[in-house]
């Protein structure tokens, strides 16, 4: 178990990344502004009925960290869900040793990472990395369409297409796909072609949008989700299997430094080298991201999402459902 101290303290550590150089500090200070945002508390939500969910990410990593569906995707793992995970790009641009070895790389280490949350199928689209504004919407929209009515997932997650201006050219044209292939899924005279392939149309259940946060406005969650220590570790441990992109030794180095210069120390960053260190940093980012959704949201851990329920598309169907519906 993870004290509060410990993530108290993980909260300063983060702040004083206000001496490091990396990328990697302009991302957390920015989570932390947003983090602590007074928020008020939203309903939470329970796994739903199903088989198979799918998650559909710009990149290899989008599903692992804050804004990612990590813990909730290990909790439906544990309750009986199959899951996909549909990797967009080729994330050629995410390393420092050459687009073709970043792309090899990076597609390993994603199926390592959703192995964690308990994923063994991934399917990789490979459009370009940072360079899918040309990429033709309606090209990549026909493929999310075929693989929603070629594996009938019963829970969708990705992006919000409607989240305040994500600066990722990949997140905003990812997201816009879902958000069309997942209605289009649904209807007979979308892609008839498919039929001869034995194809039918399907229309998912269950939808769940997240965010980033660190810019702009992030979206309007309306659910909360819970999971417990567990879920939370192997979203940490997807997390850092990362290593072509999260393992910075440098980070950690630069955190000891400014330590050192207010006359502190971590004592369980002690003994450890600059590689561990990190690793171990980053695993308790996760465990104090998790830990502030839940106490925003009274709950232990958790994570937050723009829900889209079963008969949402209905006015009202959902509550009357709720309010009247008994078993048979």
């Amino acid at each position: 178990m993870v004290s509060s101290a410990k993530l108290r303290l993980v909260g300063r550590v983060i702040a004083l990344l206000n001496a490091s150089d990396n990328g990697f500090r302009l991302l957390i200070l920015c989570v932390v502004v947003c983090l602590n945002a007074a928020a008020q508390p939203l309903p939470v939500g329970d796994i739903p009925a199903g088989n198979r969910l799918m998650i559909v990410q710009a990149h290899h990593d989008d599903h692992t960290w804050q804004w990612g569906f990590g813990a909730l995707a290990a909790r439906m793992t544990d309750e009986g869900y199959e899951g996909i995970f549909v990797r967009v790009s080729n994330d050629e641009k995410d390393g420092g040793d050459g687009d073709a070895h970043n792309d090899m790389v990076n597609l390993r280490e994603c199926k390592a990472a959703v192995a964690h949350i308990g994923i063994d199928t991934v399917i990789s689209l490979n459009w370009r990395n940072d360079y899918m504004d040309p990429t033709p919407l309606q090209e990549l929209q026909a493929q999310l369409i075929l693989l929603i009515r070629k594996h009938r997932p019963d829970v969708l997650m990705a992006y919000d297409p409607w989240g305040h201006y994500d600066r990722n050219p990949d997140h905003r044209k990812v997201s816009q796909a879902v958000a069309e292939a997942y209605w289009m899924a649904g209807y007979g005279n979308v892609h008839r072609e498919h039929l001869k392939l034995g194809l039918k149309p399907w229309r998912v259940p269950h939808l769940y949008y997240t965010q980033r946060s660190d810019y702009g406005k992030g979206h309007e969650p309306n659910v909360a989700v819970g999971h417990d220590l567990s879920h939370v570790r192997r979203k940490a441990d997807g997390m850092i299997a990362h290593r072509n992109i999260y393992h910075q030794p440098g980070t950690a180095r630069a955190i000891r430094g400014a330590l050192r210069e207010q006359g502190l120390e971590v004592l369980d960053l002690a003994g450890l080298s600059d590689r561990d260190a990190i690793d171990q940093i980053e695993k308790w980012y996760m465990y104090w991201s998790s830990e502030r959704y839940g106490r925003e949201n009274g709950l232990d851990y958790a994570e937050v999402f723009y829900q889209r329920r079963e008969w949402d598309h209905i006015p009202g169907l959902s509550e009357h459902i709720q309010n009247n519906a008994i078993s048979r």
